[in-house]
């Protein structure tokens, strides 16, 4: 198989003309700005790749609104949305056994003119996505046979084009990505996730607005456009979901994979899943903030090269047939391990309890007294907040499992421990913490997070939440009485993380964390203003009939 380390930059080139006995049909390797008529008379301007040798391939088809003509380098620009990991994918295509399309969306770069008068509430971009699959099908070069790949907003209209059913789509390979859009795209526990959104409107997609202007779940509005763009039900066609534990979305594409199971039709109950340790700009990349996993490095790769060979050339030794159903990677065990389902390989809840005294362990709490209340406090002030240091972030932020002892050290969060581990302490799934909590103003805002201590003393990020009090039920306001108690829950995304023997699992408790979430003014205004915001004593409690308790998954 050859490989093409250099095959997106050849599309900023001149086309290459490779000499074939019919002259006045000469085979091209690579054709630029091609014209794919859509439904409604609009064109799209696409970039072709084939192999050297004249022929009938099946096609992989990329839609991408970051510019087809600039995708090596694009994708190599490690501030990219999509960044280096696919463009390492890339690296590893076969260059001899396909053709490759890349087609601008409409509405961006080179399809821009497209968007030109149409009516945005009846025209669908899935429709697109289905008029580029049955081009390519018919073109003297492609056998019939188009799959898709791609990443981030490219997997979504993967998926939004597989919900269409064009005849000719056999198979979807969607990175980091799900379908539809939702409230928990914009907002964590309430919380606008201000960092994410404005990396959208730097991308061209312009959603600041309706995400400001729609703060609160469970309205109509959020309601509506989830039925109108998610339907696993309409995808009939296999799909390989890769995503990775510092993804943005790793709840969204495990539900999705489930829901592809569960709902999808013909082939699509043939879909399978990969969760690695990886963020959203670095699949299969071996270095992951200041952690390295080289037993994860072009893992998701070969796989997709299995994939694409069973389904689109029918190759019956392509290895496919062993890939599991899910493949999820242990972190500090550093294995992957399989199953039938993402529910099989996660663990039950098992309890540990915060204490007064910063210990985190499997003891229930005393009960209080007036000689010893149980409790902790903090001071938060948002104009001095905690910063966003690593996690489930775009670029420009770190992401990933960065190092935060620093933040440990602020005088504005509670830290709580185990004990050095006699031996390794394993999660995989969904890690809850139920706190009981007072505070002096009619709305806070209470983050976690999930720490791994080394024993030279070195704090690695696991994962992050945070959850708005006035919004601790999901669904409606609920302002708070100062100094009375009330009780959250925060969940944590989806992880696999081992704690190695000797480390210690921490946690660290504070007001916020800038600029991944807005802050909070703490006035229950729903977003934040820095001329009226004011700082926030909080109360967490401790003991037995209000007990701090962390589930983790075992």
């Amino acid at each position: 198989m050859r490989l093409i380390a250099a095959c997106l930059l050849l599309l900023a080139l001149a086309p290459f003309v490779i000499a074939d006995d019919d002259a006045e049909d000469p085979w091209r390797t690579t054709l630029t700005d091609v014209a794919i008529p859509m439904r409604d008379g609009k064109t799209l301007a696409a970039n072709v790749l084939l192999p050297e040798k004249r022929g009938k391939y099946p096609c992989i088809l990329v839609q991408t609104p970051y510019d087809k003509d600039r995708m090596g380098r694009e994708y190599g620009d490690k501030t990219s949305e999509v960044g280096r990991g696919s463009d390492k994918a890339w690296s590893q295509f076969d260059r001899e056994h396909y053709a490759y399309v890349f087609v601008d969306w409409r509405g961006f770069y080179g399809s821009k003119a497209a968007m030109e008068g149409v009516n945005r509430l009846k025209w669908k971009r899935g429709q697109d996505g289905y008029d580029c699959v049955e081009w390519c099908a018919t073109q003297p070069w492609c056998d019939g046979k188009v799959g898709t790949w791609g990443g981030s907003a490219l997997g979504k209209q993967q998926f939004d084009t597989a919900a269409e059913q064009p005849p000719h789509l056999v198979c979807c390979a969607p990175l980091i990505a799900y379908q539809g859009n939702r409230y928990e795209s914009y907002y964590e526990g309430g919380v606008q996730l201000e960092a994410h959104t404005k990396s959208l409107d730097r991308l061209g997609f312009g959603v600041s607005k309706f995400v400001t202007d729609n703060p609160l779940p469970g309205t109509r509005l959020w309601t509506f456009a989830l039925s109108q763009s998610y339907h696993p039900e309409k995808i009939n066609v296999p799909c390989l979901l890769i995503s990775g534990w510092w993804d943005n979305y790793p709840r969204e594409v495990i539900q999705q994979h489930a829901d592809l199971l569960s709902q999808g039709t013909g082939k699509a109950k043939e879909s399978k899943l990969v969760m690695g340790p990886w963020s959203h700009t670095a699949i299969d990349v071996s270095e992951q903030g200041d952690l390295k996993y080289p037993e994860a490095e072009d893992y998701s790769t070969k796989i997709t090269l299995k994939f694409f060979d069973h389904y689109l050339r029918g190759l019956e030794d392509s290895g496919w047939e062993d890939v599991p159903v899910v493949s999820a990677f242990q972190c500090g065990e550093n294995k992957w391990h399989g199953a039938e389902s993402w529910q099989k390989l996660a663990g039950k809840h098992t309890s540990y309890y915060l204490n007064a005294d910063g210990v985190l362990s499997t003891n229930k709490p005393c009960t209080a007294s007036e000689e010893q209340p149980l409790t902790r406090q903090y001071k938060f002030d948002p104009k001095d907040p905690s910063p966003a240091i690593g996690g489930r972030n775009l670029p420009p932020l770190t992401h990933g499992p960065k190092e935060i002892s620093k933040i440990a050290g602020r005088k504005d969060v509670l830290v709580y421990a185990t004990d050095k581990l006699a031996e390794p302490l394993a999660i995989r799934g969904e890690v809850e913490l139920t706190v009981y909590f007072s505070c002096n103003r009619v709305d806070t805002d209470i983050h976690l997070r999930l720490c791994d201590e080394a024993p030279d003393g070195k704090l690695y990020l696991v994962g992050e939440t945070i959850q708005r009090a006035k919004l601790r039920d999901g669904k409606t306001v609920q302002e708070l009485k100062p100094g009375e108690t009330y009780s959250l829950t925060l969940k944590l995304a989806p992880h696999a993380y081992s704690w190695r023997q000797d480390h210690k699992l921490k946690l660290i408790v504070t007001g916020g964390n800038s600029p991944r979430y807005e802050l909070n003014s703490h006035t229950g205004a729903d977003h934040y203003d820095k001329a009226k915001a004011l700082d926030v004593e909080v109360t967490l409690f401790h003991d037995a009939d209000h007990p701090a308790e962390l589930r983790l998954p075992r």
